[in-house]
């Protein structure tokens, strides 16, 4: 449940008209924190793999 949220909130701050660097940074490590906190999966694998080319974007 809170990595649906967390997930719900990075994309909304994403879509949002003037997303904040600061803020996707933030949204984008929680999502990664909490899929390493899940099961290892392929997905989460993924996820995490997609949230640390994300982050190294936003630098």
């Amino acid at each position: 449940m809170e990595l649906e949220s967390v997930a719900r909130d990075l994309h909304a701050e994403a879509m949002s008209d003037a997303p904040e660097p600061g803020r996707l940074r933030q949204f984008a490590t929680q999502l990664k924190d909490k899929l390493l906190e899940a099961d290892t999966t392929i997905a989460a694998t993924m996820g995490i793999q997609m949230a640390d080319r994300a982050l190294a974007a936003l630098v």
